[in-house]
């Protein structure tokens, strides 16, 4: 018989909100521009890394006045220079590129954060 393993979120810091964190996904890309030569071979001539992307959702918690938090990330939205540590990575100078928040009347919202950031990511031991 297979056991069901239960996940508990992993507390997230973003900027100045701990976000309870359910689900994380982060992509990455480069752009690799490719020149044909005279023979019709192509060639690679450049390259450049494209922001990382990283979206958390989970919940915030606030007893008494949940969508607090929201107004909160509303006005971190655009910030840039945000600090964002998930688990072991340690994510720096992210910009907030959009959020989405919902209100289900309980003592938490639920909460989606979008962040960017073009440094390269640092393990926490």
């Amino acid at each position: 018989m297979t056991e069901i393993s239960t996940k508990k979120p992993f507390c997230v810091t973003i900027g100045a909100i701990e976000l309870y964190c359910e689900k994380m996904t982060m992509s990455a890309e480069t752009d690799v521009i490719v020149n044909p030569t005279v023979v019709g071979t192509p060639v690679r001539t450049n390259k450049c890394r494209k922001l990382t992307r990283l979206s958390f959702s989970g919940r915030v918690y606030n007893k008494d006045k949940p969508m607090i938090m929201a107004g909160l990330i509303n006005n971190q939205n655009g910030s840039e220079n945000l600090e964002i540590i998930y688990r072991n990575l340690r994510f720096v100078n992210c910009i907030i590129t959009g959020f989405s928040a919902t209100d289900g009347g309980e003592d938490f919202i639920e909460l989606t954060i979008n962040a960017a950031t073009g440094a390269s990511v640092y393990f926490i031991n």
